[in-house]
């Protein structure tokens, strides 16, 4: 399957850069509009003007109630697990004073800041670098964000995209390829999706040819919900392009990038959270996530579809949080994963979660640090000893 990608697997990556570009040129011209009556008679004309009403309404809703499912099963994942993190840590040196255990503390609050900020825009060394035959390395901390900003099929090709960057050109396009399957791209996208999505169900319904109260509906409906927006119209000009990348015979037959409205959710990896019995499906995306692409004649297998998925605003900071918890070690992520999860049908991943901020354990200081026992005499000159030993020796922990 590797192999059979790699022909087009950059082409997946230049495409989203040029459908973006592309979004406002190629809006539908307006044919010829012609005002249809509304015949307000017997016979049900009220419940069809309300049926595109209640399509959209029923999809908010349920975007809504996946929403509302992830934010309450652990409302703030990211701030929790970091405090988490905080308690245990102090817990360490509370336990055992010493300028050498204040100075391991410190160093693992650098290491989990430098892995958080590596990992929300997949910037920098300690991504953990593309294997030699493309993709992500198993465990990397780039598997595990890749499983909250993509579902398994754009997984696949944006693993295989790296490998055909000259490695002379590397260090230049490798940011700007990652960025693109980054919850910072989500944050991006989920931004621009309530502003562009209403325009772009108007250009729809307008191609379709539907009436007022249906594009109404569609327009409203797509604040928050989402719309796609159709870019076949470049396909012959990707195709004369880039087409002698692909194998004899491979054209690229479908493009779109799918702009989500304010309660959209997107679709990844991580699928499942299961937690006391209930199970929520995870929110995610990237900008990579929402382009559809659909190449036919591919060899072995034909078809190959990347269904776009569209992110809104509310889902992006979502998938934002939850990444930074499984960063910093909520579990909330399998880092142990296989990237291309869910890949063509096969089950998806899904996880036994908890809120961490359960685990949460202050210390008690005096008990902590002294041992219950102490005298107030002992107490006293046990904290003399120890403030002067940090003191001491604190120019050493840097």
């Amino acid at each position: 399957m590797r192999h059979t990608l790699r022909p087009y697997a950059t082409a997946g990556i230049m495409i989203v850069g040029a459908g973006l570009i592309a979004v406002t040129p190629i809006a539908a011209p307006l044919p010829d509009i012609q005002v249809r009556d509304v015949a307000l008679t017997a016979g049900g004309t009220l419940p069809d003007l309300a049926a595109p009403w209640i399509d959209q309404f029923n999809i908010a809703s349920q975007n809504a109630s996946t929403l509302a499912g992830n934010f309450f099963l652990a409302p703030g994942v990211g701030f929790q697990q970091a405090l988490v993190n905080q308690s245990n840590l102090w817990n360490e040196f509370f336990h055992d004073p010493t300028s050498s255990t204040l100075a391991a503390v410190m160093q693992q609050f650098q290491r989990n800041l430098d892995t958080v900020l590596s990992g929300i825009g997949l910037q920098g060394t300690s991504i953990g670098a593309f294997t030699e035959t493309g993709g992500w390395s198993r465990g990397s901390i780039g598997s595990m964000v890749l499983q909250h900003t993509m579902i398994g099929n754009h997984a696949l090709m944006f693993g295989e995209a790296p490998g055909y960057v000259p490695a002379a050109e590397q260090s230049m396009v490798a940011p700007i390829i990652n960025f693109l399957g980054s919850p910072e791209s989500a944050i991006m996208m989920g931004a621009l999706g309530p502003m562009i999505a209403p325009w772009v169900a108007l250009s729809n319904s307008i191609t379709d040819g539907d009436d007022w109260n249906t594009t109404l509906a569609n327009m409203v409906g797509a604040y928050f919900n989402g719309a796609d927006l159709n870019l076949d119209s470049l396909l012959p000009t990707i195709n004369s392009l880039i087409g002698s990348e692909f194998p004899p015979g491979m054209t690229m037959s479908e493009l779109d990038i799918a702009f989500g409205g304010l309660l959209s959710t997107g679709s990844v990896q991580v699928a499942n959270y299961v937690s006391g019995g209930t199970t929520v499906p995870a929110v995610g995306g990237s900008i990579f996530n929402s382009v559809g692409l659909q190449f036919t004649g591919v060899p072995s297998i034909n078809t190959l579809a990347l269904d776009s998925e569209p992110i809104g605003p509310i889902a992006a900071w979502e998938t934002l949080s939850q990444t930074i918890s499984g960063l910093l070690g909520s579990g909330w992520s399998d880092a142990s994963a296989q990237v291309g999860s869910g890949l063509f049908g096969s089950p998806p991943i899904s996880l036994d979660v908890t809120a961490p901020g359960v685990g949460i354990d202050f210390p008690t200081l005096l008990g902590d640090l002294f041992g219950s026992g102490s005298s107030s005499a002992d107490t006293a000159a046990a904290s003399a000893t120890d403030l002067s030993t940090l003191v001491q020796d604190a120019p050493s922990w840097f």
